[in-house]
C-alpha cells in the first residue's frame, strides 16, 4: 500500500487529503485501487471533505485515455511528433490552446503557454479571459486573488451574493458559520431563500433583472461580499458587483470553480491580444478561422454543458489534440491523444484561492514532459523555478501554511469599471420559467449528482405534475425528476447540468449564463 498526500481538484479550495493506492488478488497485475483518508493537518479544510471529495476514488477510476494517432495506438514520442507536425501545417492564428485549470499544475500551465508561444498562437484560454480583457488593472486583483479564510471568520458583515455555500463551496460554509458565531451579520442576496438558514437576513432579487443589483447599496455597505465567477458569469453582473463593492467601501471575494484558477490567472501575464474567451474560440471554430485545437486536461462537454453541440463544433476541426488522463466525449474526435497522469500522481504545484502554494504529492512529470517536447524541452526543476519567479518567491520553497500570493488591495476607480446598462427584464409567458443553475464540483466534472430540479407548489399545479412524473426543461435531451421546494413561482433550480441537444450560438449561451429563460413541460 502507498499513501499519497494530495489535494482535491473539485474547486479552488483544493482540500487536502490522503489517497491510498493498493492492489488486491482479483486485480490484474499492475492495476491498483484507491481509498481515501482524511488529513486533519491540511490548513485549507482541516480534515473535512465535501461529498465530491469523498467521491474521489470513483472519480479517478474513469477510463484512461490511450495514446493514439488517428485511432491507432502508438508510442508517446511518435504521438508527440505527429502532434507537432500537424500543428506546424496550420497558420499560427488558426490554432487555439485551451486548458481549464482544474487538474493542471502551475508548471504545466507555464509549459502550456510556452508551447502556444512556440506555435505563434494568440488564441489561449484558461476560462476567465472575458473578465481579464474587460476589467481595468486596478480592479483586477478582485478577480485574480482571493482572501485567506481567516479573514472571512474575522469579518463583521458578510454578504453572500448569489452563492449558496452549502452547494457551491461546501467547505466555505464552516468559515461563515464561525464568523456568525463571533457576531458577524450574514446577509444572503439570492433568487430564493436558503432553507439551511446560514444567513441572518435574505434579500430576494429578480433573476431576470440584473438592474436590481444597483438597488443594494445600503444592504452591502462596508461588508465582505462573497460571490463566484465562472466561464458563464455575465460580464454585466460582474461589472455591477465590482461597481457596488467599490462604491460601498466593501471587499469583494470571488471564488472560482477550478482548483488552479488562481495559478492560471496569475501566471498568464500575456496581453489581451493573446487571450480568447472560451465561447469566442468555439465561435471561431464554427466560422472556420480556427482549424486546430489543443485541449489540456479539459472536458469541454463538462464545462460547456451542451455535449452534442460541442461535438458538432469540434468535428469541424482539421486538427484536434487532446492531452488528458481520462477519456472524454471529445476523445473519439481527436486526431492525436496523449495520455497524461491523474492529478493525484502529478509532481508540481497549484495555487489556491487563499494564495497558498500547494505541492502535490505525486512523483510523475509525464504531462509536463509532453508539453515541454512541444515547446522548450526544459526539465521540471527549470520550469518550477520559473513558477516561483513569476510569483515573486525567488528561491523560497513555501509550505502550505503560508499565504504567498496575498491580495494587494487598491482603491478602485469606479469611473473606468466596465458598465453596461442591464436589459429590461422580459415578461414571462405562461409556459416560460427561469432556470437557475446552482453549480458545484459535480456540475463542473460533468457528473449528475441529484437527478432532479426544484420548483414551487404553484409550478407543480400549473404543469399538472403528479408523484412519479418527470420534466423536460428547455430543450434538454433527458428527462429529469422534480422536488417541490420554497422557491419563487416561476423559478426552476437545478444543481445538475441538463443535457441539451439543440445548438445555440455560443456567445448567446454565455450571455444567458447560469440563469436562462426556458420552457418547462411535463415529460
Amino acid at each position: 500500500m502507498r499513501t499519497i498526500t494530495t489535494n482535491c481538484p473539485g474547486c479552488c479550495i483544493a482540500c487536502g487529503l490522503y489517497l491510498l493506492e493498493f492492489s488486491t488478488p482479483e486485480l490484474p497485475a499492475g492495476e491498483l485501487k484507491l481509498s481515501l483518508a482524511h488529513r486533519k493537518l491540511a490548513p485549507m479544510n482541516e480534515g473535512k471533505l465535501c461529498k465530491f471529495g469523498m467521491h474521489l476514488p470513483a472519480f479517478y477510476a474513469r477510463e484512461p485515455l490511450p495514446t493514439l494517432v488517428d485511432g491507432q495506438e502508438t508510442t508517446q514520442d511518435e504521438a508527440i511528433r505527429e502532434a507537432k507536425a500537424r500543428l506546424e501545417r496550420l497558420k499560427p492564428d488558426e490554432i487555439a490552446f485551451v486548458a481549464i485549470p482544474s487538474a493542471v499544475t502551475n508548471e504545466e500551465l507555464l509549459s502550456f503557454v510556452s508551447g502556444a508561444t512556440a506555435c505563434g498562437s494568440t488564441n489561449r484560454c484558461f476560462g476567465f479571459e472575458q473578465f481579464l480583457n474587460a476589467i481595468p488593472e486596478d480592479a483586477r486583483s478582485a478577480l485574480t486573488n482571493g482572501l485567506p479564510f481567516f479573514e472571512i471568520e474575522a469579518a463583521s458583515k458578510i454578504v453572500l451574493f448569489l452563492l449558496d455555500p452549502y452547494v457551491h463551496y461546501p467547505l466555505l460554509a464552516r468559515r461563515i458559520l464561525k464568523a456568525r458565531q463571533r457576531g458577524a451579520q450574514v446577509i444572503d442576496i439570492a433568487f430564493a431563500h436558503n432553507r439551511r438558514g446560514i444567513a441572518n437576513e435574505t434579500v430576494l432579487i429578480d433573476p431576470l433583472d440584473p438592474g436590481s443589483i444597483q438597488k443594494l447599496r445600503d444592504t452591502v455597505a462596508n461588508s465582505l461580499i462573497i460571490s463566484e465567477v465562472t466561464p458563464y458569469t455575465s460580464l454585466v453582473v460582474i461589472s455591477l458587483v465590482l461597481r457596488l463593492a467599490a462604491e460601498t467601501a466593501s471587499q469583494l471575494f470571488l471564488l472560482k470553480p477550478f482548483a488552479n484558477s488562481t495559478g492560471a490567472l496569475l501566471l498568464d501575464s500575456s496581453g489581451a491580444e493573446q487571450r480568447r474567451d472560451l465561447f469566442e474560440i468555439l465561435d471561431r471554430i464554427e466560422n472556420g478561422s480556427i482549424k486546430g485545437l489543443y485541449l489540456l486536461e479539459t472536458d469541454l462537454s463538462a464545462v460547456v454543458f451542451h455535449a452534442a453541440a460541442v461535438k458538432q463544433t469540434l468535428s469541424q476541426l482539421d486538427v484536434l489534440i487532446e492531452q488528458n488522463a481520462f477519456r472524454t466525449p471529445q476523445s473519439e474526435l481527436a486526431h492525436v491523444t496523449l495520455q497524461s497522469e491523474p492529478f493525484y500522481r502529478k509532481r508540481g504545484t497549484i495555487l489556491t484561492i487563499e494564495g497558498r502554494l500547494l505541492e502535490l504529492g505525486g512523483e510523475s512529470t509525464n504531462g509536463l514532459r509532453i508539453l515541454e517536447q512541444l515547446g522548450s524541452n526544459r526539465a521540471f526543476a527549470e520550469v518550477h523555478a520559473e513558477v516561483k519567479h513569476a510569483l515573486g518567491l525567488g528561491t523560497a520553497e513555501p509550505t502550505e501554511f503560508e499565504i504567498v500570493a496575498p491580495r494587494v488591495e487598491a482603491v478602485v476607480n469606479v469611473a473606468p469599471l466596465p458598465h453596461r446598462e442591464p436589459e429590461k427584464p422580459e415578461a414571462l409567458g405562461d409556459e416560460h420559467y427561469v432556470l437557475w443553475y446552482k453549480t458545484n464540483p459535480f456540475f463542473w466534472a460533468g457528473i449528475r449528482d441529484k437527478g432532479f430540479v426544484e420548483l414551487s407548489p404553484t409550478a407543480l399545479q400549473a404543469l399538472g405534475l403528479f408523484v412519479g412524473d418527470a420534466l423536460i426543461v428547455g430543450d434538454a435531451a433527458e428527462k429529469t425528476g422534480f422536488k417541490v421546494a420554497a422557491v419563487p413561482e416561476k423559478l426552476i433550480v437545478s444543481e445538475d447540468p441538463l443535457v441539451v441537444h439543440e445548438h445555440v450560438p455560443w456567445r448567446e449561451l454565455r450571455e444567458s449564463g447560469t440563469v436562462r429563460k426556458v420552457i418547462v413541460k411535463r415529460a
